[in-house]
């Protein structure tokens, strides 16, 4: 619950993604960050018997497209840099380098940009 409420004040959505009735992962995106202004993927969470097998990156492509839908022109994510995998896993997703930055507490992130043009 506390992992939840850490992302309320940042207006976004929570959703739940099903297959075949049964629940497979859940995800947050805002759709208007408070930094720029555009679209981020705050988190995306797949269960663990179906890991790896192209659930979240199918789940991140439909929501790029509804993005785009709506005329966005960019997705953003940050990784703290040590992250490989995940590093990976987003860049498999589509997503780009963009830039490094720190946060408040110094701790360095990668953000990267999937392109919706």
């Amino acid at each position: 619950m506390e992992y939840m409420a850490r992302y309320q004040k940042l207006n976004g959505e929570w959703r739940i993604w099903r297959l075949d009735g049964e629940r497979i992962a859940v995800t947050f995106h805002v759709n208007s960050s408070p930094s720029n202004g555009k679209p981020w993927l705050g988190t995306i969470l797949v269960k663990n018997s179906i890991r790896r097998k192209g659930i979240g990156t199918k789940i991140i492509e439909e929501l790029a497209a509804e993005l785009k839908e709506k005329g966005e022109k960019s997705f953003f994510a940050g990784v703290p840099e040590n992250r490989q995998n995940w590093i990976y896993f987003l860049a498999d997703a589509g997503f780009e380098q963009f830039k490094m930055e720190a946060s408040p507490d110094e701790k360095e992130f990668l953000i990267m940009v999937c392109p919706l043009i």
